[in-house]
């Protein structure tokens, strides 16, 4: 039987650069698979990558007509493209700046590309070996994205905690409910002892304006996702059960489905005749919500993991030319959080009764915002510590908090709404900033988890004294909406005890740990 041609000569054809340009991609979805990212969301990136790599190796093939050196010259120039961004990260506070980097990478190029046209003929003898090799390591990823996806395991019904008051309501269910997280919006001690800054001038401001302030209140769990599923639920998450539907200890994929179906909250306002109006961020699980009547979604705005990808790659350059730079993820991040200010204003002005639920990063990196709200560029970011940055953009925080809230109490009393503006998580400490992912909660201290912990928790209400209500200063906010239930709504919802919990790290984050007693 005689082997095809085609067969016997695709050893020698030149496949690595396709390989090559598909590699960073499929190795940045493999490394966080278990982050739940839809699929769909690499797609046009691998699209750009493989379309760009061959248009390069075709113009290179058709002025050489030397295809083999194209394919190397081509693949070259990918590396260089895809390793800037980490080289950056590793060697920019050595270097004098970008253009000392550029420069250092154009002449790694201009010595490359002159070498594999000097000596092009070695570059047929590399094809096979760099063919088996790029070939490897994009099946080694694609296998443990395989391994992942395909560990199928059951979805448990979403039945709720069984808590959704029905019943009688009393006639403050027709005030407009806000409920604004402000990502990592520590407390007021951790402000003082971690960043050395009193906050206490906005919370003040708060309370001349009718606000409660929980000073003692902590978030529940330590990252957004388990927070924000627990509070819209009013109840604890069930670790056992969750870990029986993810496909491994660190997938993130129920408590992300839970984030994008209905909740408690939702369905509890949604009987009394309430509109869901849902504005949320950059981050893909809560993005947006299926159940909202309104999304506003930012359509400018690169997914997460274009952000990240495009970080590793040449493209940082465009960091240095700060508002007037053509592509910024950083500028991209600041008009995204202008955008989520906008919609919540223009929320507001929407008919009621109606729940607006939103979800503002701007205390989360990268701090964009000096205080009056300009654009802090990459180059004045370097000159700041990661404590003067955070405080920076949280005076901006502040003043837009305070214009907000000013503009939704300018109205006659039985007509203003009821505001909480809740931290879904603490700030992150020095050591889980330098490594997420290995981070070993059992090791942390009493005052990394008392930093990692304190949240902001200031509550409204229209008609009443909050803390007559019965909102406490050590509330979490797996208790918030049960208190707010009772206190307007009519309801008589026990209320839960509230506690804090770890897991050991993220690789195994369905082992929650009480640490209630080291973080009061």
């Amino acid at each position: 039987m005689t082997t095809p041609t085609w067969l016997r000569r695709l050893p020698g054809l030149p496949l690595y650069p396709v390989l090559a340009a598909a590699y960073p991609v499929i190795f940045l979805y493999a490394q966080n698979v278990q982050e739940a990212i839809a699929p769909e969301e690499i797609f046009v990136p691998l699209a750009i990558c493989i379309v760009a790599t061959l248009i390069v190796m075709g113009i290179l093939g058709a002025l050489t007509r030397a295809w083999a050196a194209a394919a190397l010259a081509s693949t070259l120039l990918l590396v260089l493209f895809f390793t800037y961004g980490m080289a950056w990260d590793w060697l920019g506070t050595m270097v004098l700046g970008q253009w000392v980097l550029l420069i250092a990478w154009l002449l790694i190029a201009v010595i490359g590309l002159s070498f594999i046209w000097r000596f092009h003929a070695l570059a047929n003898r590399v094809v096979l070996p760099l063919n088996v090799i790029t070939g490897l390591a994009l099946l080694f990823n694609l296998l443990i994205i395989g391994a992942f996806v395909f560990n199928v395991r059951p979805t448990s019904a979403n039945t709720g905690s069984g808590v959704t008051a029905t019943g009688e309501t009393s006639n403050a269910a027709h005030h407009d409910v806000y409920w604004v997280v402000l990502e990592e919006y520590a407390s007021n001690s951790v402000l003082k002892a971690d960043f050395n800054y009193d906050n206490s001038p906005f919370l003040d401001a708060l309370r001349d304006r009718g606000f409660y302030i929980a000073e003692d209140s902590t978030a529940n769990y330590l990252k957004t996702a388990p927070s924000i599923q627990s509070a819209r639920n009013l109840e604890y998450l069930d670790g056992p059960d969750l870990r029986k539907q993810a496909k491994a200890a660190n997938d993130w994929g129920p408590i992300y489905r839970g984030l994008s179906s209905p909740f408690e909250v939702q369905t509890f306002l949604d009987g009394l005749g309430y509109r869901f109006i849902y504005a949320g961020t950059f981050w893909s699980p809560m993005s947006q919500h299926p159940s909202a009547e309104i999304n506003y979604v930012y359509d400018k705005l690169t997914s997460e993991f274009d952000a990240v990808l495009q970080r590793a790659t040449i493209l940082r350059v465009f960091e240095e030319l700060g508002t007037e730079a053509p592509y910024d993820w950083r500028l991209n991040r600041y008009n995204q959080t202008l955008y989520e200010l906008r919609s919540l204003r223009r929320a507001s002005s929407l008919a009621g009764p109606k729940f607006i639920h939103t979800q503002l990063a701007l205390n989360h990196e990268p701090y964009v915002f000096h205080p009056d709200g300009s654009f802090i560029t990459a180059e004045e970011a370097r000159e700041l510590t990661h404590e003067e940055q955070f405080v920076e953009q949280l005076k901006y925080t502040n003043t837009q908090m305070l214009a907000w809230v000013d503009q939704l109490l300018d109205v006659p009393a039985a007509e203003r709404p009821i505001i909480m503006l809740l931290g879904d998580e603490g700030a992150w400490p020095k050591g889980y900033r330098r490594d997420e992912r290995g981070f070993d909660w059992t090791t942390a201290s009493t005052e990394v988890l008392k930093q990692k912990f304190g949240i902001l928790n200031a509550v409204y209400l229209p008609d009443k004294d909050p803390e007559e209500a019965g909102f406490y200063s050590t509330m979490t906010p797996v208790n918030q909406f049960r208190v707010l239930f009772n206190a307007e709504f009519g309801q008589d919802l026990p209320l839960l005890p509230d506690r804090n919990y770890i897991w050991p790290n993220q690789s195994d984050i369905y082992t929650f740990l009480d640490v209630t007693d080291k973080v009061r």
